[in-house]
This record gives structure tokens, C-alpha cells and sequence, in this order.
């Protein structure tokens, strides 16, 4: 039924076709932007040199890039950075690192947007990807930035090795605490601050 008044029926039918077919558009553009996302995320994963893999995690790659502050009385800081392909249905309930020299740090979680394998050779100053905050879900086959943070109190779980190094930690929901060794960590060159 129209809902103009005094139009005539043939322009109420023209608008009923009008409304069915850009529902229908909107519904085959939504379906068909999901499909794509999820297939490239997937070529992600697989076309780039992932280089540790288990059950739920690939790691594409691991970076750390060491600060040295312009005034002597300051220590250097090591920023740390993952990037991984997330395989499990089940979001990731806490993500953690410890480093070789012991540190436990909890990890912020990022999504990864224009990932492109780097050269390792000369790995450059600038990220080879750009991150946005994770909105919403995290999902199966999404590609995430792992930034440890330093500062904060959070206390090792006691089903985690103390002697475990240069491992990353996380949990879902209805798992127990996981392990991925990071093999080889790519130094990128130092921030020399002024």
C-alpha cells in the first residue's frame, strides 16, 4: 500500500520495486564486502612467509626496535611487536609476552590493516602495516598487532614455566594458557631521540 496521498498507483508501484531493489543491492553488498574480507585476510596469512604456526596463532612477524633517549640519565626502552594471524573461533581472553631477559609484559591487541611482508635484510624505521583498535570482535583469520606495554601489575598465572623466554602467552575463554616461541626476532634500527 502507498503511503503518498493522492498519488496515483502506478508511481506507488514504482516505489514499492524501487525500495525491494535497493534492499536487495544492500543485502548482496553487504554479503559479498564479508566474503571478500574474510578471503583476503585468509591470502594474508598464506601468501606471505608465515613463520611459526599452531593451533590457533601464525606468526607473520616480530620486530623489536630499541629507544635511546637524548638525556643521559634515562634508561633505553625495547618496544616489542607481533604480528599474527588469530585462527581460533574463540576471542583471545588475555595476551602476554616474556622476553629473554625475563619481563612479563601484558599486550595491547590491534587490528593490522595493509599488511606487506617486510624485507628482513633492511627492515626500515616505519611499520610495513597500519593498526587500528580492535572495535567489536575479534575473529577467526583477522590479523592483529601484539604491542607489549610496560608498566602495570599483572601477576604470571602459575600454570606458566618461569624459565619460558621470548614466548608469547594468551587464552581464550575456554582454554588454558598457550604458548608460541618466537624463534627470530627482527631488531629494527634505533630511535635516537634528540
Amino acid at each position: 500500500m502507498c503511503r503518498l496521498k493522492r498519488s496515483p498507483p502506478y508511481i506507488c508501484r514504482i516505489m514499492n520495486k524501487n525500495v525491494t531493489t535497493l534492499l536487495c543491492i544492500t543485502v548482496f553488498c553487504i554479503a559479498f564486502t564479508a566474503c571478500a574480507q574474510t578471503k583476503k585476510t585468509g591470502v594474508t596469512a598464506q601468501g606471505s612467509k608465515a613463520k611459526k604456526v599452531n593451533d590457533n596463532v601464525v606468526l607473520l612477524q616480530a620486530t623489536k626496535q630499541k629507544t635511546l633517549p637524548g638525556r643521559p640519565e634515562m634508561e633505553p626502552t625495547t618496544d616489542y611487536r607481533f604480528v599474527i594471524v588469530w585462527k581460533s573461533a574463540e576471542e583471545p581472553q588475555g595476551v602476554f609476552w616474556r622476553s629473554a631477559d625475563g619481563g612479563w609484559q601484558v599486550c595491547n591487541i590491534y587490528k593490522v590493516t595493509k599488511y606487506t611482508p617486510f624485507n628482513e635484510e633492511r627492515p626500515g624505521m616505519e611499520l610495513n602495516y597500519e593498526s587500528v583498535d580492535v572495535e567489536g570482535r575479534v575473529n577467526a583469520n583477522d590479523t592483529l598487532e601484539l604491542y607489549p606495554i610496560t608498566g602495570g601489575k599483572h601477576p604470571m598465572p602459575e600454570q606458566i614455566a618461569r624459565d619460558a623466554r621470548n614466548t608469547i602467552f594468551y587464552k581464550t575463554q575456554n582454554s588454558d594458557w598457550k604458548a608460541l616461541k618466537v624463534e627470530k626476532i627482527t631488531e629494527k634500527p634505533d630511535i635516537v631521540m634528540p
